[in-house]
């Protein structure tokens, strides 16, 4: 069965498209599609720095995809990671997923930052499985994964309450020899509260300053909040 992403992205992206095939593998089974645009004098650059892309709205970052992925020499993939990203920041995880899809068919290849991108969405929709895929197929393509992809993952696994595989993560990790950060730990603290594991999230704050990585407020903020009140959340 088709994921609600792909269905969900493809309703909206039907009002701009139409369907443009290709024979290039599903990134995770998600599909969509790209309009033609007719303004060919239409700089998508222009539209791609930070004070633009601040105030873009969905159906304007559809059409600019349009613009992308019709426009000779193509743009990088560094500037199509510009528009996934705001995309994901209105939290059209689903959208973004399926332009993702769309690069792929056509032969955009993804790179380190795309990938986590995709991941991040994945995990924002607690579709771990297809979140893993991805991480998967990037150790495959020989991608050195980093602190902040991982914390995507990590973030995933504490908003579906899977608790004991957050902290295996965290763990391995430290195994692989990456290096924990703020986020990391403070992901897992808020993860731990939530789910009612006040005890462990102070024990997680003392670990952080024995291992030299210092809470920053939001760390302090719910650490204050257990021990002022311990039986909140519970």
């Amino acid at each position: 069965m088709r994921s609600s992403a792909a269905i969900t992205g493809k309703r909206l992206l039907h009002r701009h498209t139409r369907v443009i095939t290709g024979s290039a593998p599903a990134l995770c089974g998600f599909c969509c599609s790209a309009r033609p645009f007719s303004g060919h004098s239409y700089d998508y650059r222009e539209r791609l720095s930070k004070t633009r892309l601040s105030d873009l709205k969905l159906d304007d970052a559809v059409g600019l995809f349009s613009v992308m992925v019709q426009s000779r020499p193509r743009p990088s993939i560094t500037e199509f990671c510009k528009l996934l990203s705001a995309i994901a920041k209105m939290k059209r995880f689903d959208v973004a997923i399926s332009l993702g899809e769309q690069m792929q068919n056509l032969g955009i290849s993804h790179n380190l930052y795309s990938y986590s991108i995709l991941i991040n969405c994945f995990c924002r929709r607690s579709q771990l499985s297809l979140a893993l895929a991805v991480l998967g197929k990037m150790m495959k393509l020989g991608y050195k994964l980093d602190v902040v992809t991982l914390n995507s993952l990590l973030n995933g696994f504490c908003h579906s309450k899977r608790i004991a595989d957050a902290v295996a993560l965290v763990d391995q990790m430290v195994v692989m020899g990456y290096q924990p950060n703020t986020v990391t730990f403070t992901t897992l603290i808020h993860g731990l509260f939530l789910h009612n594991e006040s005890s462990e999230a102070v024990a997680l704050v003392e670990r952080m300053a024995l291992k030299g990585c210092q809470p920053d407020l939001v760390t302090y903020g719910v650490h204050l909040k257990v021990n002022i009140n311990p039986y909140v959340g519970s």
